[in-house]
């Protein structure tokens, strides 16, 4: 009498890969979150180290919240302000941001650029470099004037933080291909 198998056998064990269960979109997007958090990584180190030796009127650069609002901006508001928060309050618990409102304005300004570069400019340089570069200044002058608020600061002192939104906007040209070629490894989530 034959036997007819009812049931196919399983794989054979495929590594570690096979045993997660992940598709290769799922794959994808691991990596890309990966090489993000690496960037900002990179960009803190870089800022916390080498950036805050050169000071120009008393200013450097913010290179974190740069990265921040330029992922979140190629990202899109969907996924972009899920980002934007997860990396402010990583930005916060790394003691460098200047307080607790940073993640707060962090978030709300990268949320708002990236909607309204959604809603009236075209997915491109010149929409990620004014946008950046808004949410930038938007960022600096509410820590001014919370460090006004708080006596933390005198009013003579906004001339060092518009110098550092200049010189975090200079960065725009050498963070862009990177962050693009990063948000290309998931591929498009969606079209304009």
């Amino acid at each position: 009498m034959l036997f007819k198998k009812e049931f196919r056998s399983d794989k054979p064990y495929s590594g570690f890969w096979g045993k997660l269960y992940l598709t290769q979109k799922q794959r994808r997007g691991l990596l890309k979150w990966s090489l993000y958090t690496l960037l900002l990584l990179t960009l803190s180190v870089l800022q916390d180290v080498v950036l805050c030796r050169f000071r120009l009127f008393g200013a450097t650069t913010e290179l974190v919240p740069m990265g921040i609002f330029l992922i979140c901006i190629l990202e899109g508001a969907e996924t972009g302000c899920v980002f934007a928060l997860t990396a402010s309050a990583l930005y916060l618990f790394s003691g460098t941001a200047a307080g607790p409102y940073s993640m707060v304005f962090i978030t709300v300004l990268a949320v708002a650029v990236t909607i309204f570069r959604q809603a009236y400019l075209q997915k491109g340089w010149g929409a990620a470099v004014l946008c950046a570069a808004a949410a930038m200044l938007g960022y600096e002058l509410l820590q001014f004037f919370m460090g006004l608020f708080l006596g933390l600061t005198i009013p003579s002192r906004l001339v060092g933080f518009l110098i550092t939104t200049f010189l975090s906007s200079l960065t725009i040209p050498f963070l862009y291909p990177i962050i693009l070629s990063i948000e290309a490894i998931g591929g498009e989530t969606w079209k304009e």
